[in-house]
């Protein structure tokens, strides 16, 4: 085997080898022709010189272009997935180490080719038999996948490669779909079809900022929602049913206090004032849950108003002063006079003030607690800020629990319930917003509530 190199210089040789054979013999045959032979001697020698430097280079350049013609032909069968027989070519040391490199790479290509159709194999089985429906969409809606768990009613079967208008007859699923690809945003949404619950879960994959497909989960919640009812039910029955004796205790107790004739200091007193306390805390406690049990069923209407956020909290604010006074504290707010927002009144109402009462109790007389809003980006941030006890860093991940209590005696004394901030979170959750809090003990805590401007009603 030679190197393409070595066959040009040797070709070279041979013919200027036969160029310098064929002028000598010509040379020496000169003498024993006439002058009018010499001419066509000549050109003779000329013809013969160019034809033979033509021969040999058409016979190089057919012999390497035809193997890269086949080199060519097999990176093509590589280009199209058909790896096939490896190539071969023996007599040219260059073109022979370009075959074997294409050889190796086909090879290693091919073993990647099936190591990634056996990943995609699995991965597409594991899809396929996900209790979850999935589904995938690209930019221009097509479908472009869709495993089987998904119920037909909402998505139909064999959509692939279909536009989600004509594969998709729920239009408030449609609806969905369709403001979150325009605005390449993640979302979930709750559908209620029929007697069955569904939870859609909408995310946007992204490469430099650019989507590139969008994917679905869909939930059956229909077993939960079931359960959820069955408890929601409970509750409110258990609730009306405690609320009808604890009532009954209370006026029991008012009534004892009212017509014994007892001492202030003496212990009948102290039992019956504890009796009081308690009931009243019991019907609070009721109320309260109540009030989350209506909120998760959504059974508590609704009814979103344009509001002056800053007129409406200049009206809470003779309500709020009603138990700031209590302790000489002080409170004042920070609101642009401009910034409007929608909200139900009467849940923000009690929002607010259970953030500014819990931060009343918790802090010492003479104390100062602020309201601050304002708009940021696309949201209205509100954030209460008191001087008081502060919160433990430890407990902050679980304060809107419900019944959840840092301070257990505290709490109680205060008349605390363990609901209130469970209902703040209920309420941020209607509006479609979410809620945090900044708090160090002993330097007071900062409830931070940001609330979207523009809030859609299937967002929940």
């Amino acid at each position: 085997m030679r190197s393409f190199f070595s066959q040009v210089l040797i070709s070279n040789w041979l013919f200027l080898v036969i160029l310098l054979i064929t002028g000598i013999v010509l040379y020496v045959s000169e003498g024993y022709v006439s002058s009018a032979y010499k001419f066509i001697l000549f050109a003779f020698y000329v013809i013969f010189s160019m034809f033979l430097a033509f021969h040999t280079s058409y016979k190089l350049a057919s012999n390497i272009t035809d193997k890269l013609l086949v080199i060519e032909k097999k990176t093509m069968e590589i280009n199209a997935g058909d790896f096939g027989n490896l190539l071969s070519v023996n007599d040219t040391q260059e073109l022979s180490d370009l075959a074997d490199s294409i050889n190796t790479m086909s090879k290693r290509l091919q073993m990647q080719f099936m190591d990634l159709n056996l990943e995609k194999e699995k991965f597409n089985f594991l899809l396929q038999n996900l209790k979850e429906g999935v589904f995938a969409i690209s930019p221009d809606r097509k479908i472009l996948f869709q495993n089987e768990s998904i119920p037909k009613s909402l998505i139909q079967a064999n959509s692939q490669s279909r536009l989600i208008e004509d594969s998709i007859e729920n239009k408030k699923l449609l609806s969905f779909l369709n403001y979150h690809i325009d605005d390449c945003i993640d979302g979930k949404l709750l559908l209620e079809f029929g007697k069955k619950f569904y939870r859609v879960r909408f995310y946007s994959l992204k490469s430099n900022s650019q989507a590139i497909m969008f994917m679905g989960v869909i939930t059956d919640k229909t077993e939960e929602r079931k359960i959820q009812v069955f408890r929601e039910q409970f509750v409110q029955s258990a609730s009306h049913e405690l609320k009808t004796p604890i009532t009954s205790i209370k006026g029991y107790a008012e009534t004892l206090i009212g017509r014994l004739k007892v001492e202030n200091d003496s212990v009948e007193k102290r039992f019956m004032e504890a009796i009081l306390r308690n009931s009243n805390r019991m019907i609070r406690i009721v109320d309260d849950m109540l009030a989350i049990s209506k909120m998760e069923s959504h059974k508590s209407l609704f009814q979103p108003e344009d509001i002056n956020l800053f007129e409406f909290i200049d009206q809470l604010k003779l309500t709020v002063e009603g138990f700031i006074n209590l302790k000489n504290q002080t409170f004042d707010f920070e609101v642009d006079t401009s910034l409007n927002i929608s909200v139900d009144i009467v849940l923000f109402e009690h929002l607010l003030l259970n953030l500014i009462q819990n931060a009343s109790n918790y802090s010492p007389e003479n104390t100062r607690i602020s309201l601050k809003a304002s708009l940021e980006k696309e949201n209205i941030v509100i954030k209460v800020k008191d001087e008081g006890i502060g919160i433990p860093e430890s407990h902050l991940k679980r304060i809107f629990e419900r019944f959840y209590r840092v301070d257990t005696d505290r709490s109680r004394k205060s008349g605390g319930t363990g609901l209130g901030l469970s209902i703040v979170k209920h309420i941020v959750s209607l509006h479609s917003g979410w809620i945090d809090v900044e708090s160090l003990e002993g330097l007071g805590s900062t409830f931070i509530i940001h609330l979207p401007v523009d809030r859609k009603a299937f967002i929940l």
